[in-house]
């Protein structure tokens, strides 16, 4: 394919502490390389970086194994990697890209999906994914929580709307005879959270403390671990590529620490073929059959979602299995990481899943030319 005039791909990031002054720097390095190799400009910027009066973006690239930085013209393309829940910075990450649309329209590579509760609730308008949707309701109060409980055998998972990575995520486990609580799951920090209460009102009056004003959500405990009580989630990376179609760019097996109830890798887990981790947990018959359906959810997912949110470019997808081999549907993330193929060795996933933004970001140029 002919290489087209370069046209300017921004990463719009948060600013962070560091010899680079940004996240997911080696992420960005090789963005811009395999950018370049697109016959795009790739550069970096945060949402301080824009000069509202000329509207030029002082913004980082990389060439010949440095970082460097200057004057960039608008980008032409908006690739959103950009991470933070503080209002302060996301109303100042707003108002930066309004002025970018006002002196240069731009495409924006991939929208965000608006909270957890929001696409179970479009997925649940889909009848093929209703029955792998767990039982989902909104934290509303201690009194409800004490209803879900004794209506579900004395256990609950919650886990924040707006959540990432795990943190912020707690069972609660409620005693035979109901007075007494035990919360396990991580903070904040992603530090390890295990505490016990003699005092059923004192437990749930700790957990709406430690829910505050945010939103959250209360589903079912779900026993999704491995043989050696290890709790674990299967990622599938879905990607729009050069030609502007769905492709499952790869999965992998994530698998966390006994103590934790989440696989996340942020949280000291470890990383799997997939393939070959649910064979040797379910038998080679059961284990192929759960990886073929998780791949067909996977592939009805995107198009679904793009269906009431307007076109999106790539998802984090992540399914439980529990031990019966009953496969779920856990979340969705429009900003999914990949650093899981790196740690299995899946190097060609691990490359095409940089390739693809900047595939289709070429795609989008093209169309729009």
């Amino acid at each position: 394919m002919a290489k087209l005039s370069k046209g300017a791909v921004g990463i719009l990031v948060a600013r962070s502490e560091g010899t680079v002054p940004f996240a997911e720097s080696a992420f960005c390095r090789n963005l811009c390389i395999m950018g370049e190799r697109e016959g795009l400009e790739v550069y970096v910027f945060s949402p301080v970086s824009v000069n509202p009066d000329s509207g030029l973006v002082a913004g980082y690239f990389y060439e010949d194994g440095h970082w460097g930085r200057k004057w960039f013209s608008p980008p032409d393309i908006v690739y959103d990697r950009y991470f933070s829940r503080d209002r302060k910075q996301l109303n100042q990450k707003q108002q930066t890209l309004s002025l970018l649309k006002k002196n240069h329209p731009f495409i924006y590579l991939t929208r965000s999906l608006s909270g957890k509760w929001a696409v179970y609730r479009t997925l649940g308008k889909f009848s093929q994914f209703t029955s792998y949707l767990p039982e989902t309701v909104k934290y509303q109060g201690s009194t409800a929580l004490s209803e879900w409980l004794h209506a579900h055998r004395g256990e609950a998972f919650l886990k924040p709307q707006l959540g990432t990575q795990g943190r912020r995520t707690l069972h609660v486990k409620m005693s035979t005879f109901g007075n007494e609580l035990h919360i396990t799951g991580r903070a904040g920090n992603n530090n390890v959270i295990n505490r016990r209460f003699l005092n059923l009102k004192q437990g749930l009056e700790w957990i709406d403390k430690f829910i505050g004003r945010r939103p959250f959500l209360i589903q079912p405990y779900l026993e999704l671990t491995n043989a050696e009580g290890e709790p674990f989630d299967i990622r599938v990376l879905m990607q729009k590529n050069e030609t502007g179609r769905w492709e499952q760019t790869g999965k992998a097996a994530r698998v966390g620490r006994k103590q934790s109830v989440t696989s996340n890798l942020h949280g000291g887990g470890t990383a799997h073929k997939a393939i070959p981790f649910l064979i040797e947990q379910y038998g080679s018959g059961a284990g192929r059959k759960i990886a073929t359906l998780i791949q067909e959810l996977a592939a009805e997912i995107p198009e679904a979602l793009e269906a009431h949110y307007g076109r999106l470019a790539e998802l984090g997808i992540d399914f439980g299995v529990d031990r019966k081999g009953k496969v779920w549907i856990l979340e969705v993330n429009s900003k999914p990481g990949r650093t899981s193929f790196v740690k299995i060795g899946d190097m060609k996933s691990a490359r095409k899943s940089i390739q693809n933004p900047m595939g289709y970001a070429r795609y989008l140029l093209h169309s729009k030319s």
